[in-house]
């Protein structure tokens, strides 16, 4: 049976761990806050034009020699990786090269600092020990990378999907007041990039295609498979047969429009209505018990006490 003082350092372990789990969680909703009023006073002052729209890999000349000393795979799955990258806002000429580079470097330097770190700090630790944290640094460097690129992927899928109706409507006003197809592609660049970047710079992909001299059916085709949307698949579809069968392209464009904006209701609707479900593990794990904590222990002390 614990004694009274095991019982409150047990009840102020516990409220500090709850305490700083809080603590972070407001930290993480302030910071999300600060930047989306940082977006928005920028958009207001007209300051975002002057900010790069894209995510593009910067070129490391210690990395890309690095990775010319590389073995890389084979051609099919170096365009699978860099089909991959610049879904993931990464589109230098390089990206490829240094993203194994880096996968390389994430095996290598681990083993390195924790080898001498261990050797210096804990000379005595156990041989099982120091190959068990050996092979758990090297699934991690096997599984960062890849789940880093996954994670942006996802990011920017979310970002195009959640942007993609407002440019439809802004393209349907732009076609709308007399403006062709590739000229109302580019006023919709120049308007969503405050909001959306990575639809922008996917935009202006498709732009230099159709100033190049590509059809427009293969540009758009090549901008669905960029963002990795079905709504941009069946809306390259319905431009070209539109297109084909000579139907008014404002009017398909007015239809797919309210299509996707009563997408986009329906989702937030779908995720309102799954909302209490979701809060119900929070309650669980975190809200109920310290209630239950803060009513019940009190009670619980002064029992052990009187029967001790």
């Amino acid at each position: 049976m614990f004694d009274s003082s095991t019982t409150n350092g047990l009840i102020v372990i516990v409220a500090l761990a709850f305490i700083a789990v809080a603590l972070a969680l407001i930290c993480f909703a302030i910071k999300e806050a600060i930047t989306d009023h940082r977006l928005i006073k920028k958009r207001l002052e007209g300051n975002w034009q002057k900010e790069s729209t894209g995510t593009i890999l910067r070129q490391n000349q210690m990395l890309e020699n690095f990775a010319n000393h590389l073995t890389l795979p084979d051609e099919d799955e170096i365009s699978k990786i860099r089909a991959k990258l610049s879904r993931a806002g990464y589109y230098s000429t390089s990206s490829v090269k240094t993203y194994y580079a880096i996968r390389v470097l994430c095996l290598i330097v681990p083993q390195i600092i924790f080898l001498l770190g261990s050797s210096l700090l804990y000379p005595q630790m156990e041989q099982k020990y120091l190959i068990g944290v050996s092979i758990t640094l090297v699934f991690a460097g096997l599984l960062l990378p890849p789940y880093f690129i996954t994670f942006r992927e996802g990011q920017r899928r979310q970002q195009i999907k959640n942007g993609f109706p407002d440019m439809m409507d802004l393209t349907v006003a732009c076609i709308e007041a007399g403006l062709g197809v590739n000229a109302a592609f580019l006023r919709v660049a120049d308007e969503i990039g405050g909001r959306y970047p990575a639809l922008k710079i996917n935009l202006d992909l498709l732009n230099l295609e159709l100033r190049a001299g590509r059809d427009r059916h293969i540009g758009m085709n090549n901008f669905a498979n960029r963002v990795n949307l079905e709504e941009a698949r069946s809306l390259a579809v319905m431009m070209r047969q539109s297109e084909e069968m000579g139907s008014s392209l404002g009017k398909s464009l007015r239809v797919f429009a309210d299509e996707m904006r009563n997408k986009r209701t329906m989702r937030a609707e779908e995720k309102a209505m799954s909302l209490p479900a979701k809060m119900t593990v929070p309650l669980i794990i975190f809200i109920f018990p310290t209630i239950l904590i803060m009513l019940l222990m009190p009670a619980g002390i002064r029992l052990m006490e009187g029967m001790g």
